[in-house]
């Protein structure tokens, strides 16, 4: 399957349906402590080990777990967050998303998402698009995805991306896809997911019909 523009709603609603319950609840768990800033580097660090984001390599961890030398997973999020705020009314249903201000700000978040691991057989020990992109994911609340991982790359027929513009390049190709399918059905993505999930930003919708069954 390439993508979905293809799909029939229904064909659409049934690979949601088939999402692992397991990332469902990790992200509950993202959005319960999402405003609490004690716990959040913590929370954000558990959910992205769950999801195997830095596999093979090892994935920093919070300050007070004294693992390894700075950046701490605290360190990364406050560098991030001028850029995920850059990215607050971004959506995957439009090109017009990706302006000269988002594209920057998507590619900061690459150059400090890459340090999520610091070491490691992969990439000299840092972190590569499965990684960055989920991070990238559960920061802005779903609105920028899906998070690139191999069933996704395999359903689109993408290669890895190795930068920050190749990362670019594949969420432009997501947001044809989105695009042609709703020109095709007639229906936003968001009104073609099944009810539960249809509060839930594009990007999110688009990661859960691509990304790994249960």
């Amino acid at each position: 399957m390439a993508g979905i523009a293809l799909l029939t709603i229904k064909q659409f609603q049934a690979r949601i349906h088939r999402f692992d319950n397991r990332y469902v609840e990790h992200w509950r768990q993202l959005h319960h402590t999402f405003h609490n800033s004690e716990n959040m580097p913590k929370v954000f660090g558990s959910i992205l080990r769950k999801w195997q984001a830095c596999r093979p390599n090892k994935m920093r961890r919070t300050k007070y777990d004294g693992l390894h030398e700075p950046p701490y997973l605290e360190d990364l999020l406050m560098q991030s967050n001028q850029h995920i705020y850059t990215l607050r009314n971004f959506c995957m249903r439009s090109e017009n998303s990706l302006t000269p201000e988002t594209i920057a700000a998507l590619s900061h978040l690459w150059a400090i998402f890459k340090n999520l691991s610091y070491s490691g057989r992969a990439r000299n020990g840092l972190a590569g698009i499965v990684g960055i992109s989920k991070a990238v994911l559960l920061l802005t609340d779903g609105r920028v995805g899906p998070a690139f991982d191999a069933k996704v790359r395999g359903n689109l027929h993408i290669t890895t991306p190795q930068n920050a513009q190749q990362w670019i390049d594949a969420l432009k190709i997501v947001m044809g896809d989105i695009q042609k399918f709703e020109e095709r059905n007639h229906i936003t993505l968001q009104n073609a997911a099944p009810h539960a999930f249809q509060e839930l930003n594009c990007g999110r919708i688009y990661d859960m019909a691509l990304g790994p069954g249960s």
